[in-house]
């Protein structure tokens, strides 16, 4: 196979800066290497946001790259931060996969995806 999706290459670079941009947030905002186990209300925001984002059909895929950019975000938190965050995202991300292509059956969604080309 020598074509890779651009999908993939989206997502992971999207991944990729997110991880860098949450690691760069937590080393400013916690000073210590442990915590309480506390949730950090905007890293919880871009990680629900990311799930709800990554399911969503939008011009140019660019799904991939702004949901997977903001799951990276709790992802690339230094140990001991964004657990609890990363599994309520990606949590979010699984039902609303489930809702749209298992349950939700419309001709309206697949008529979007062959219109998007995925």
């Amino acid at each position: 196979m020598d074509v890779i999706s651009y999908n993939i290459l989206l997502g992971t670079i999207g991944l990729i800066v997110g991880g860098f941009i949450g690691l760069n947030y937590s080393y400013n905002k916690y000073p210590m290497p442990y915590t309480k186990d506390t949730i950090d209300k905007k890293v919880l925001t871009a990680g629900i946001m990311g799930g709800i984002i990554l399911n969503i059909l939008l011009p140019f895929n660019l799904n991939y790259l702004i949901g997977c950019l903001l799951i990276g975000i709790p992802f690339g938190m230094r140990p001991g931060y964004g657990r609890i965050e990363l599994y309520v995202s990606f949590i979010i991300a699984s039902l609303i996969y489930i809702l749209i292509h298992f349950l939700w059956k419309s001709d309206t969604y697949e008529v979007l995806q062959q219109r998007e080309g995925t």
